[in-house]
């Protein structure tokens, strides 16, 4: 019977307008845009908040839900900020658009306080904001993407941003990871002060920023807007690696934008990279932006007095004693008062210093700094941009001399053997990489790895951090057997971007048929000097019991033939219980 009335409110609307007759719900009910405007696709919409739908058969059904729609504009007369035109701005306006006739039988409350935020918000250019990689955050190893929302282009500060994230807590990476990849979580979209957003990535996680404005129009801006305000309220499930916040954010410019497809170029995984590069191949970046991150700024800061003890004590102390720079030279003591201002800074941002304590230091290092007067920076170079780097995944094929072929397949993201340009130097994700051999006629799984990440985080005068690497999956040790592990360890990287070498301690358990315990010494050196270029050199010692050891060698060169393409080159060297091996391998890496 409901349906029934639904379909005769329609009829009477359509049948007694002055307008035209042609008017079919079916076909309605698929375009394009109404399927954006509930995130439907491959039958059915990814928001999965039961309240998002008016109809109970909503959620696969585009024409019940466009019915459901048109009658709750029609009979909804409350004049509440929950009604359905305030609350629903983006389909209540299409639909109104795509039937002006209806728009004299649908009531229009005042929306006071959507009319606010609107007014407040002003938007007249949208950016989409990536920051890099943050690889001690199992939230963002693979970097974050999010909007912000321009009145004014020269003041960003005073901007917003849109950002799509999971619903959590959870600061355990191993509870993080299986329920972001398995949908555990409720991914929302919500909108804050830009500078807050960019307090977080560039100055307390220390990631570069980039800026990617959009060419859209006015009338595609205000499309884009109300759906953000009416998206807002509802929850999608949250999938670390398809349906996350890079992708989230295709669905915005999607709506905004009629004539570009961008979601259904991601079906298994939307790394934000390659969301950005997807977003630039469709012309919609109208310039580009870098930010450089507060580490950068304060190396850049300090470079003056790095080799400076008496400096850098100043500095990192917490009285910032005047009397201890007095000597120095001004540009070194300039230096130390601006270094000391940074960290000062940081400090009060993560909550180590109190406001009161803060406020008189902080003043005390401006007054002193102030009568300095001006002097030349160094500059921050704009490193490559992360749109220009290799795509996030590999298909390798490898030949060697000993007569084996090799094949492997990984979904993402970054190795030792890729080149470093466009992501964090010393930061490796391998996801999901799978390995098989072809040997004696005989294919077989040679390596899995589930996950291993390394992160050779650099050490510099001023910040210490601990490099790390943990790694779950299986290969092949003694009677080249397969064995399942799991190893994780520490140590220290030192260097710069483009030369650094690592050392670590990794303990690792191996299971086969019973457990099997050893633990090993890792050590490598990488160059990477341009685009196309990196040399690197690894080597590892391994303790079992039994007096069991595995030691390896590994020199390797890569060059990059564009962002799809490389060849690699590398020597294996292996001893096994006194048992040698060594390899020449030739690899074609293909990116996509």
């Amino acid at each position: 019977m409901k349906k029934n009335k639904t379909e005769q409110i329609i009829l009477f609307t359509l049948l007694f307008s002055s307008l035209s007759f042609s008017f079919n719900l079916e076909e309605l009910s698929q375009t394009k845009q109404w399927h954006r405007l509930l995130h439907f696709k491959n039958g059915e919409s990814e928001i999965d908040d039961p309240k998002f739908f008016f109809s109970k058969n909503g959620k696969a059904n585009p024409k019940a839900e466009l019915q459901a729609t048109i009658e709750k504009l029609i009979t909804d007369k409350s004049d509440d900020e929950n009604s359905t035109r305030c609350y629903y701005p983006a389909r209540s306006h299409w639909v109104l658009e795509k039937l002006p006739e209806l728009k004299t039988k649908a009531y229009q409350p005042e929306c006071k306080a959507l009319n606010k935020e609107l007014e407040t918000l002003g938007a007249k250019y949208i950016t989409v904001i990536l920051a890099s990689a943050h690889i001690n955050s199992p939230a963002s190893a693979f970097g974050h993407t999010f909007l912000r929302i321009d009145n004014n282009p020269k003041t960003p500060l005073l901007s917003y941003s849109v950002n799509y994230a999971a619903m959590t807590s959870e600061d355990n990476g191993i509870i993080y990871a299986y329920q972001g990849i398995f949908g555990g979580y409720q991914g929302r979209y919500s909108v804050a002060h830009y500078y807050e957003k960019l307090k977080s990535y560039s100055d307390l996680e220390q990631r570069d920023i980039w800026e990617y404005r959009l060419n859209l129009s006015k009338e595609e801006i205000e499309k884009m807007v109300r759906h953000i305000f009416e998206i807002r309220h509802f929850y999608a499930d949250y999938f670390f690696l398809a349906e996350n916040c890079s992708y989230n954010l295709l669905w915005l410019i999607e709506v905004a934008k009629d004539n570009v497809e961008l979601t259904k170029l991601f079906n298994h995984k939307a790394i934000p990279i390659d969301t950005v590069r997807a977003i630039i191949d469709a012309d919609l970046v109208a310039k580009t932006t870098y930010r450089p991150s507060k580490r950068k700024k304060i190396l850049a800061l300090s470079e003056p007095i790095q080799n400076n003890s008496q400096a850098l004590s100043f500095a990192k102390s917490k009285e910032h004693n005047l009397s201890k720079i007095e000597t120095l030279p001004r540009k070194e003591k300039i230096a130390s008062l601006e270094l000391a201002t940074a960290l000062l800074q940081i400090d009060y941002a993560e909550n180590e210093i109190e406001k009161k304590e803060y406020l008189p230091k902080f003043l005390k290092l401006l007054k002193a700094r102030s009568k300095l007067g001006k002097v030349e920076t160094k500059k921050i170079e704009r490193p490559i941009s992360p749109s220009e780097s290799h795509k996030t995944a590999k298909a390798t094929l490898l030949g060697s001399t000993e007569k084996r072929i090799k094949a492997n397949i990984k979904v993402a993201y970054h190795d030792i053997y890729d080149n470093d340009s466009g992501f964090v130097p010393g930061s490796y994700i391998n996801f999901i990489d799978t390995s098989f051999v072809y040997e004696d006629k005989q294919l077989k799984l040679d390596e899995l790895n589930l996950l291993d990440i390394k992160s050779y985080a650099l050490q510099d005068a001023i910040f210490k951090p601990i490099s790390w690497q943990v790694s779950l999956g299986g290969k092949r040790i003694f009677n080249n057997e397969l064995n399942a592990y799991i190893t994780a360890g520490m140590g220290l990287t030192l260097g710069n971007e483009t030369f650094y070498g690592y050392t670590t301690l990794t303990p690792t358990i191996y299971y086969k048929d019973h457990d099997d315990y050893s633990i090993s010494t890792n050590a490598g050196l990488f160059y990477n000097p341009s685009a196309s270029w990196k040399f690197g050199l690894t080597a590892s010692h391994e303790w079992f019991d039994k007096e069991r050891t595995i030691d390896s060698i590994e020199p390797f060169i890569t060059y990059s033939l564009d962002q799809e393409h490389a060849i690699n080159v590398k020597y294996e060297y292996e001893e096994m219980n006194n048992l040698k091996e060594d390899d020449v391998m030739l690899s074609w890496f293909w990116y996509f």
